[in-house]
């Protein structure tokens, strides 16, 4: 069996591309040396595509070549442009991007988010503000993107989920090479603002957390973010300052996901690896790919494109055909209609140093108010 999977190791974000891939290669070793998949060598095929679209379907392209029978995806502009790939290959995609227009249609079939969008990570957290708001009039919010389309992925279903809760939404500022952290925080000081919401990576958001620190406004804005803002990697970055923040994501702890640290050690990782959230993102998507395979050996199918998705769609839980090896706060599970795989979320805030879970695993009422099954 071939999996290709392509992302950013040598550009930024590499710091999040280079923990994925490594969390990619060891699980497909780990697979191969435990004989997973019964009479079959697992193949991993990984190029950096320099965070390039078109260097991404020129690794895609090449894989084909190779017998690729399943594709991880990373960038979330290079995977929305693959849905039509997807289709003219019948290959089955998932990766690293959470959008949810990866999975909507069109050109949608072969399409698979590995756990929520960050839509529902970012309505789960609107939900937060709205149960725990204080004081008189609207809760207002700021909202920090990335200048991409995965920054832009939840503002659609924010902005209709805000109206719903009575929240709103002062301003949505893009980050951009030149950003004043100082001047954009004093501007929302002024505003009112009481909750910031990031859809970003941890590097901006510690940046902001210091900034805001100098200003001092930490305490005072509620700073919060989906799940590229989180982790053990800020916490690394921005030390005490990230105390009280508020993370939504699907993903388990390291500390709490024992197959994640046999795995890490087995490939002689470091620390700081074997605890990146990016780290638990690559074993996530081997995993699944490998788990579909391992079913139709043990059924006596032959494993390619055609027989991965169908493999997918059976992991439902109607069937009882979920799996769950601990990477996630809910089971893997896929049908004919789900193309979300650990389709529950939690929300944790640094306390004393450390994140903290403060809600059990649950699913945003509001997401499928404003964002319909397609």
């Amino acid at each position: 069996m071939v999996i290709g999977w392509s992302g950013a190791v040598t550009v930024l974000p590499a710091m999040l591309g280079q923990s994925v891939i490594q969390g990619v290669e060891d699980y497909c070793n780990y697979a191969n040396s435990k004989e997973l998949v019964p009479g079959h060598k697992i193949v991993c095929l990984t190029n950096d595509d320099q965070y390039n679209n078109d260097n991404t379907l020129r690794n895609f392209e090449s894989y084909l070549d190779q017998g690729m029978s399943a594709f991880i995806a990373y960038a979330t502009g290079a995977t929305l442009q693959l849905k039509v790939n997807s289709m003219e290959e019948e290959m089955p995609i998932l990766g690293a991007s959470l959008h949810i227009g990866t999975i909507d249609p069109p050109d949608n079939t072969y399409m698979f988010l590995p756990v929520t969008s960050y839509s529902e990570q970012v309505l789960g957290l609107l939900e937060w503000i709205a149960e725990n708001h204080q004081g008189e009039g609207k809760a207002k919010v700021a909202m920090f993107i990335n200048a991409s389309p995965f920054g832009r992925a939840p503002m659609e279903d924010a902005q209709k989920a805000a109206i719903l809760l009575g929240i709103e939404i002062v301003d949505v500022q893009e980050r951009t090479s030149n950003l004043d952290y100082t001047a954009m925080l004093q501007r929302w000081d002024n505003s009112g603002v009481q909750y910031v919401i990031n859809q970003d990576v941890q590097s901006p958001v510690a940046a902001m957390l210091q900034t805001a620190n100098g200003l001092g406004l930490l305490g005072k804005i509620q700073f919060m973010g989906a799940h590229y803002t989180g982790g053990a990697t800020l916490l690394s970055l921005a030390g005490d300052l990230a105390e009280n923040y508020l993370w939504a994501t699907s993903f388990a702890l390291a500390d709490n996901i024992p197959l994640q640290r046999e795995v890490g050690e087995m490939a002689g990782r470091s620390e700081e690896t074997i605890a990146d959230v990016n780290y638990t993102t690559g074993l996530l998507h081997a995993s699944i790919y490998i788990e579909a395979a391992r079913r139709i050996a043990e059924a006596g199918g032959d494993i390619d494109n055609l027989s991965i998705f169908e493999a997918l769609k059976a992991m439902n839980d109607d069937a009882d055909g979920s799996f769950d090896l601990g990477f996630a706060v809910s089971p893997i599970s896929y049908s004919d209609s789900d193309r979300i795989g650990a389709d529950q979320m939690h929300l944790l805030q640094v306390q004393g140093g450390k994140w903290v879970a403060i809600t059990d695993p649950y699913n945003s009422s509001t997401f499928r108010k404003v964002h319909p099954a397609q």
